[in-house]
């Protein structure tokens, strides 16, 4: 297992991230041409979402060839090349393990449907039809009968979109062909893996219908997530690829809670190196998840306050450790959910990015967090998105939205306010692409805020970024030091200290748009190590202004 405690990384979402051949589409060799960028940036660690074949029916997600790459991307090639210069400037490749699913176009998944008594059936779950309908009552991930039909009355399961079809990781034919396909990409020089939906991978046995005395569709829950298996299925894998190779190793997980994190993290566990916690970026989420707009995103400080504690208090125990993010590429852009995008845009980003680099456990940072993008304002004509589409669609099924409601609620929902291609300069589509059309709508506001009127500017967000990771080079405790709350009763402001035996820091940052009163029970001399607002010392009493972010050190003379 690899020691990911001192590492930042940052995550390409490789479409829009940079256009190298003028198709309009970000590819491995635009990504190439931005190493200089991202070594400036002072990251570690460069986590790429999927470059494999696929038809792009979730951009990726849906693989169907792990040893080839999608020609829109480039080849196999260019990522080797991508590899040995990322290595040279001691950047490391994590490659986006989608294991839980293939791609209905995978050559397995092919040969299962062609023929039943082939040793690929078994690689997926084909059950029979039952009272003239799916074998059970399961909702999928993205709103629709986690079964498809393939022929006569047999299905195949498909818990996320309905082309991607379920691996049975219970054979193990499927391990250890997923093994393979991780130390293929390990001999070519990748430091390690992001685990796409991995606690998924152990469905219940018998796939008995969830609450079968409800009417509809109903999700299965607890019948596919976290699983007794996972963790005996994750031991195995670094059994054999992790550990002897000391890979890097990131999973996400849906629904996670403190207990299964600890479970797949702790030291003595030998699963994973770290786990991604959502309740912060689901944070107003409906009990249907991003699409039920009875919601809309409605939380307060506290709330975010109470997310905060829970997970970094329960991580504090046996080694326990998380990737911590407020965005990526399923979610809507860290401003548009927690900060600002108007008046206080730059100093909201500075302040959300001080908590996220404060925090214990790795810091991620999802392109273009770095120069304060947001989401644009977009409307049906320019969905990219599958599940966009489809959630929309059962927003109006389930929940009786009506179409004109449903469809300005998908737009301020979908993921695809993520994917807009990174503002590298001001000239046309941010420097992107100097294709006409690239394939998603770049952000008109690209001419205000992009990254290369950002580096001429000393107090800029993409400046302050860098400021934050040096900090973590040079502040141990932020790396390795525990996390302690102060002021947990305040309305609006975060604290919270990071101390070894060495040190002692001190975060806080309001997190609202007006000015607020602070109080300090326990008040020592410091130094303002990093700030969004003018330098000042620590107080017993101080008022903030909106979103004022401070990172304090107690001054060694009085440790």
């Amino acid at each position: 297992m690899a020691d990911c405690r001192h590492s930042v990384v940052y995550q390409i979402w490789p479409r829009s991230f940079q256009d190298s051949n003028g198709d309009g589409i970000g590819d491995i060799n635009g990504i190439r041409s931005r190493l200089p960028y991202l070594k400036s940036l002072g990251i570690d660690l460069l986590w790429i979402s999927p470059l494999y074949q696929s038809p792009n029916d979730d951009y990726g997600y849906d693989i169907s060839d792990y040893y080839s790459i999608n020609p829109e991307f480039g080849t196999i090639d260019d990522l080797k090349e991508l590899i040995r210069e990322a290595k040279l400037l001691g950047i490391g490749i994590l490659m986006d393990l989608v294991a839980n699913h293939t791609s209905t176009r995978h050559a397995w998944f092919r040969q299962a449907l062609a023929d039943p008594s082939s040793p690929c059936r078994g690689f997926y779950f084909f059950r029979h039809g039952s009272a003239g309908g799916p074998p059970n009552n399961w909702l999928s991930f993205f709103g629709e009968s986690a079964w498809q039909k393939a022929e006569g009355d047999m299905y195949y399961l498909t818990t996320f979109a309905a082309t991607q079809a379920d691996l049975n990781w219970a054979n193990p034919a499927v391990r250890k062909e997923i093994y393979k396909i991780m130390t293929y990409y390990m001999d070519l020089g990748i430091a390690g893996f992001r685990m796409d939906v991995i606690n998924t991978i152990d469905k219940i046995s018998g796939l008995p219908s969830k609450d079968p005395d409800k009417e509809g569709l109903q999700f299965p829950g607890d019948y596919i997530i976290d699983r007794p298996n996972v963790e005996t299925y994750l031991k195995e894998m670094n059994q054999e690829v992790l550990t002897p190779r000391h890979a890097v190793s990131v999973g996400e997980g849906v629904l996670v809670t403190p207990e299964s994190v600890r479970a797949y993290t702790r030291t003595d566990s030998r699963e994973l190196d770290m786990m991604f916690q959502f309740e912060l970026m689901t944070l107003g989420y409906g009990v249907l998840g991003r699409y039920d707009c009875r919601k809309l995103y409605h939380f307060t400080d506290r709330d975010f306050k109470a997310a905060v504690r829970k997970w970094q208090t329960a991580m504090q125990r046996d080694g326990s450790y998380l990737g911590n993010c407020l965005s990526n590429h399923d979610n809507i852009r860290q401003l548009d959910h927690f900060g600002s995008t108007k008046r206080w845009r730059a100093k909201s980003a500075k302040a959300l990015a001080l908590f996220n680099f404060c925090l214990y456990g790795t810091p991620f940072i999802y392109q273009g967090e770095e120069i304060a993008m947001v989401d644009p304002h977009l409307t049906r004509k320019d969905w990219k998105d599958y599940e966009c589409f489809h959630s929309s669609e059962a927003m109006t099924t389930i929940l009786h939205i009506p179409p004109w409601i449903a469809e300005p609620v998908s737009s301020r929902m979908t993921r695809d306010n993520a994917r807009t291609p990174v503002q590298w300069d001001g000239s046309a589509n941010a420097g992107f692409t100097k294709a006409e059309n690239p394939w998603m709508i770049v952000n008109p506001d690209y001419p205000e805020w992009n990254a290369a009127r950002q580096e001429e500017d000393p107090g800029s967000v993409l400046n302050f970024y860098r400021a934050c990771i040096r900090l973590r080079r040079t502040q141990e405790a932020l790396c390795t030091g525990s996390w302690t709350e102060v002021l947990p009763e305040h309305p609006h402001v975060l604290a919270f200290l990071r101390r070894n035996e060495k040190e002692t820091l001190l975060c806080m940052i309001n997190l609202s748009a007006h000015r607020v009163s602070v109080k300090l029970p326990d008040c020592f001399a410091a130094e303002d190590l990093l700030s969004n607002d003018a330098p000042r010392d620590l107080k017993p009493r101080m008022v903030f202004s909106a979103w004022e972010a401070h990172l304090f050190r107690k001054i060694p003379s009085a440790l």
